[in-house]
């Protein structure tokens, strides 16, 4: 797609193995200069709600990755949604430009929207 990236996680596994295919989806964005990516991750099972440390590690590698080159919208199913997006928090205090939903049509929406770039 012209205006943005989409990669499409699916199986079963960890949370550190969710984790790890979408922080390579992230470097290899970053590193082909992909500015705007859009993951799905609604169709990946086999772990619970991160909790609050989980949800900060995750924040931290994903962020890592992008190096803040990369604007990340990521789709996940609604009971792995935390309402207040601590994730997101974390990400944007340490320089990323990303944000979570449990909807495509808002990620790709929010994605899509300028009002939303940071340094893009």
């Amino acid at each position: 797609m012209d205006a943005y990236s989409r990669y499409c996680l699916s199986g079963h596994g960890s949370l550190e193995e969710a984790a790890g295919k979408v922080i390579e989806a992230i470097t290899f964005a970053r590193e082909h200069g992909i500015r705007r990516l859009l993951i799905d991750t609604t169709k990946w099972t086999g772990h619970d709600k991160p909790d609050t440390v989980e949800r900060f590690n995750v924040a931290q590698a994903f962020t890592g990755a992008a190096r803040s080159a990369v604007k990340l919208a990521m789709t996940v199913r609604p009971e792995l949604m935390d309402p207040h997006k601590f994730e997101v928090t974390v990400a944007t205090n340490r320089g990323m430009n990303g944000n979570v939903f449990d909807s495509e049509k808002d990620a790709l929406a929010w994605l899509l929207d300028p009002r939303s770039d940071v340094a893009l």
